[in-house]
């Protein structure tokens, strides 16, 4: 009895363990641009930006060009990633370098 308990009690843990994974999205800066520049995720979840190109570039949280300082990688030259643990919204951000044109926007939902 105590054995299927304690199997219960395990399997139960691992299943809210498992379903409770964060995932990483993943967003490209290639040709000076946020690819893809629009990323829907859930409170909880990373997202990772990967630099393709040998221009630097910044992934700066706020309106272009005001930076709300909620996040910020300088001169991001590989990788830069954050997770996203604030209240379900927009999170609007930019290249402060080319902030003319580079601009993507993280909309946050609550987890499903």
């Amino acid at each position: 009895m105590r054995f299927c308990l304690l199997s219960l009690q395990v399997m139960f843990i691992l299943f809210f363990a498992i379903s409770a994974k964060a995932e990483t999205i993943e967003v490209e800066i290639f040709k000076s641009a946020f690819i893809p520049a629009v990323v829907k995720v859930e409170k909880g979840d990373v997202v990772r930006w990967i630099n393709k190109e040998e221009v630097l570039h910044t992934v700066t949280s706020g309106k272009s060009p005001i930076h709300d300082e909620k996040f910020n990688a300088n001169f991001l030259v590989k990788e830069y990633e954050i997770k996203i643990d604030g209240a379900v919204g927009v999170i609007d951000y930019f290249c402060a370098i080319h902030n003319a044109t580079m601009r993507g926007v993280i909309v946050v939902v609550d987890k499903k």
